[in-house]
C-alpha cells in the first residue's frame, strides 16, 4: 500500500510539474490553449489530479474497503471518460456525452470529498463537516448546471454566489484538513508513547539480566573461597 502510495505522488507531482510548465509557457505566447498541446494539457491535468484524490483513497480502504473501493472506480471512469473526450474529436464537438461525463466527474469527486473527510474526522465535528458538505454540494450544482449549459452568471448575483461558494468551500476544506490531521496525529502520539515504554522496559530487563548474572558470578567466587 505504501509503495502505491508513492508510485501515485511521484505521478501527481510530475503530471503537476508538468501542467504548470505549460501553462507558464501559455503566458510567453506558446499556443498551448489549442491542437494538440491542449490536449496534452488536459490529459497531463486530469491524471495530476486523479493521482492526488487516489492516495486519500487508499487511506480510506485501510478503514473501509467498501467505500473505497467504491471510490476508487468513480475515479477510474471518471478518468476513462475524460480520455474518451481529449482523445477524440468530441472534445471540439461537445455534446450529450460531454454533459454526461461533467456531470459523473463532478458527482464523483463530491462523494470522494466527502467520504474521504467523513472517514478522517468520524462522527466529531459534525458542526463543521456538516455545513461543509452542504456547501460542496451547492458548488457542485451550479457546476452541474454550467456542465449541462445553463447561462447561471447571466442570472443577476450568480457571478457573486459563485465566488462566495468557493471562498467558503477552499476555507472549510483547509480547517476539516487541519482538524483531521491533528486527530490523527493525536491517535499517533499514544502508539508512539508505548512504543517508547516498550524499549525503555527492554532496556531495564537487560541490565537487571546483566546485573543478576554478575550477582551469580560473585556469588559463586564467594562459594569457592568459602570452600
Amino acid at each position: 500500500m505504501e509503495n502505491t502510495k508513492k508510485i501515485l505522488m511521484i505521478s501527481s507531482l510530475s503530471c503537476l510539474a508538468v501542467s504548470c510548465l505549460m501553462l507558464i509557457l501559455a503566458v510567453f505566447g506558446v499556443q498551448v490553449f489549442d491542437g494538440i498541446l491542449l490536449r496534452i494539457l488536459l490529459i497531463v491535468s486530469t491524471f495530476a489530479i486523479a493521482c492526488g484524490l487516489a492516495i486519500g483513497e487508499l487511506s480510506v480502504i485501510q478503514k473501509n474497503k467498501i467505500l473505497g473501493y467504491v471510490s476508487i472506480g468513480l475515479l477510474g471512469v471518471s478518468v476513462l471518460f475524460a480520455l474518451i473526450i481529449f482523445c477524440s474529436s468530441i472534445l471540439q464537438n461537445g455534446g450529450v456525452f460531454v454533459k454526461i461525463t461533467g456531470t459523473f466527474s463532478l458527482l464523483s469527486i463530491l462523494f470522494i470529498i466527502i467520504i474521504s473527510n467523513y472517514i478522517k474526522l468520524g462522527k466529531s465535528m459534525l458542526g463543521l463537516q456538516i455545513p461543509t458538505y452542504i456547501v460542496l454540494i451547492l458548488l457542485d450544482l451550479f457546476l452541474i448546471l454550467l456542465v449541462c449549459g445553463v447561462s447561471m452568471f447571466e442570472i443577476k448575483g450568480m457571478l457573486e454566489t459563485f465566488i462566495i461558494l468557493i471562498i467558503l468551500n477552499v476555507g472549510l476544506l483547509i480547517a476539516t484538513s487541519v482538524i483531521a490531521s491533528k486527530k490523527r496525529n493525536s491517535q499517533d502520539t499514544p502508539k508512539v508513547k508505548d512504543e517508547n515504554n516498550i524499549e525503555e522496559l527492554k532496556i531495564q530487563i537487560e541490565v537487571l539480566k546483566n546485573e543478576n548474572e554478575q550477582l551469580r558470578k560473585e556469588n559463586e567466587e564467594l562459594k569457592a573461597k568459602l570452600k
